[in-house]
This record gives C-alpha cells, sequence and structure tokens, in this order.
C-alpha cells in the first residue's frame, strides 16, 4: 500500500547548485565529492539533471570520515537515451573519489553511492521494468531492473533527504506505507544481509578473514540492527541510530558487540571491548544471524 502526498507539479527551468546544504559537521571529504559530483553534472549532463538531494548518513547526521559514503539521489528530466547514457557514464568515470591506498584518503573524497530516478519514478512505488533502473557506485554506473533502488528510498527522500539543487521534493514522492516498508526491509535483510552472512561465515574466505579486522563487524551488526529498527518502528534511522536503539531494546547478551560496533563508528581510537578478534566475529555473526531469523519467523 502506497499513499500519496498531494500538490502539483511546479515549473523549474533553472537552479543553482551549491553544497552550503550540508550540515555543520560533516567532513571536508563529504564535502569535496558532493562539490566534484556537481561540477561534473554541470559540465557532462548540461539539461539533463531537475534535482540532486542527499540521503544516507549525511542526511540522517551519522557522517564518519572514512567509513560513511556520499548517497545522492539524482532526479532526470527524462529518462535517458544511449546518448544520456554515455554522458553520465563519462561523468562518473572522472569522478575524484579517494584513493585508499593513500593513508589520508578519508580527509580528501568520500566514496560516492547514486541512483537517478524521473519525476514519474517518484510519483509511483519502484517496480523493476517500469522504475528507471541506473545506479552510480564510485566511478562506474550499472544499469538494468536489477538495480531498481528499494521502496526505503522514498521514505528517506520524503522524511530526511537533503536538498543540494533543484524544485522541493514536496508533492513529489508516492511516501511507502507500513506494509511496503516491511517488504523492503525485508528484501534488503535477504539480498544483502544473507549474503554478507554467508560470506563471513566461512573462516578461510577473503570476507571471514576480514572480519578480523573492526570495521566489518561493526559494519555487519549496526547495518542489521537499524533494519531491526524501521520494521518495528516504521522509522528510517543511521546506523549508530539502530545501534543505540537495539542497546535500549534488545536482550542484554548483544550489549558487548553492540557497544563494541558502536565504538568502532565513533571512537575507533579507543580500546577494544574485545580481547579475542575471533570473538568479536562469533558475536557478530551471532547478532545478525538472530536478527535474520527472528525477520524470516515473522514473515511466516
Amino acid at each position: 500500500m502506497w499513499r500519496h502526498r498531494t500538490g502539483g507539479r511546479a515549473a523549474y527551468s533553472a537552479w543553482t547548485m551549491s553544497v552550503d546544504v550540508l550540515p555543520a559537521n560533516v567532513s571536508s571529504a563529504v564535502a569535496a565529492t558532493v562539490d566534484s559530483y556537481l561540477q561534473r553534472v554541470r559540465s557532462h549532463a548540461p539539461g539533463m539533471v531537475d534535482g540532486v538531494y542527499l540521503t544516507g548518513s549525511v542526511a540522517l547526521g551519522d557522517v564518519h570520515p572514512g567509513r560513511s559514503d556520499v548517497d545522492v539521489v539524482t532526479v532526470l528530466r527524462a529518462r535517458p537515451d544511449a546518448e544520456g547514457l554515455r554522458a553520465l557514464a563519462d561523468l562518473h568515470e572522472g569522478l575524484a573519489l579517494p584513493d585508499r591506498r593513500d593513508p589520508a584518503w578519508d580527509r580528501t573524497r568520500a566514496r560516492f553511492d547514486g541512483w537517478y530516478l524521473t519525476w514519474d519514478d517518484l510519483a509511483a512505488a519502484p517496480a523493476p521494468g517500469v522504475t528507471l533502473g541506473l545506479r552510480a557506485l564510485d566511478r562506474r554506473l550499472f544499469r538494468g531492473p536489477g538495480w531498481v533502488p528499494p521502496a526505503l528510498l522514498w521514505h528517506e527522500l520524503a522524511e530526511h533527504a537533503l536538498h543540494v539543487a533543484g524544485p522541493s521534493l514536496e508533492g513529489r514522492v508516492a511516501v511507502p506505507g507500513p506494509e511496503a516498508v516491511r517488504a523492503s526491509c525485508r528484501q534488503t535483510l535477504d539480498r544483502q544481509w544473507v549474503p554478507w552472512w554467508q560470506r563471513t561465515a566461512k573462516t578461510a574466505s577473503a570476507a571471514g578473514l576480514g572480519a578480523l579486522g573492526p570495521l566489518a563487524p561493526a559494519t555487519g551488526v549496526l547495518g542489521v540492527a537499524r533494519i531491526r529498527y524501521t520494521l518495528e518502528t516504521g522509522r528510517v534511522t543511521s546506523k549508530c541510530g539502530g545501534g543505540e536503539w537495539a542497546l535500549d531494546t534488545m536482550h542484554p547478551r548483544w550489549r558487548r558487540i553492540l557497544t563494541e560496533a558502536l565504538r568502532v563508528r565513533h571512537r575507533p581510537d579507543r580500546p577494544s571491548l574485545y580481547r579475542s578478534p575471533w570473538q568479536r566475529r562469533r558475536d557478530a555473526l551471532a547478532f545478525v544471524d538472530a536478527v535474520l531469523t527472528e525477520a524470516e519467523s515473522t514473515d511466516d
């Protein structure tokens, strides 16, 4: 079920681009990435773009330099033809992004994650084959029915998006109802976090060995915690918001791994709560498995 906000589409023939919309606590790396993207939109896709809006950790006030991506939704005036797709691909190939081999990479550029949609897409529920499937990850552009955004993105745009350029989103976004939100959460768990658990549970795999470091366990724990929060409340929150909510509401046996995950995000300079990275990995896998299992049982 979807409910639509009412309001007509106002004519909007010109727009300016500025990163002044960014909150004061956003790192220079995020601002630099946004600025690089806006400049290349101007030079490589003139006349194609109607608006640019920030979602994700920036919009939710949970930016952590070196760990947070820049999530952008760009609204196109029309579905791009072959020439337009080439222009967008060229735009992203030259986008200034961090060199992770550089020790100072988190202070230069943040990773880029962008969706492209049209106004017609935003006015209806997402559907493969109908909604424009076009996504940018770093410098690569992906397209096809498998690249249609989840319904939760519509929720974020309606409730939390930061306006960078173009008209207001008021009256233009089909707001997902509770059932659509829950379905989108379960889809995200199935498509993103079940494979994550399966890869990470294989000790001898690259993912399994990588989970002996602090970032992978924190990503998994907080990633599913925020989905659990949305399943319970119907609202959208950040990774840290989900972790803090889980600390207050979930069983005390998860307190140690949740507190550790939040430490990694907020204060990575502080000592770990775990002497053994193997135990931290086991606890993270157990927490993710518990959230996945509960979501599956409530879906039956």
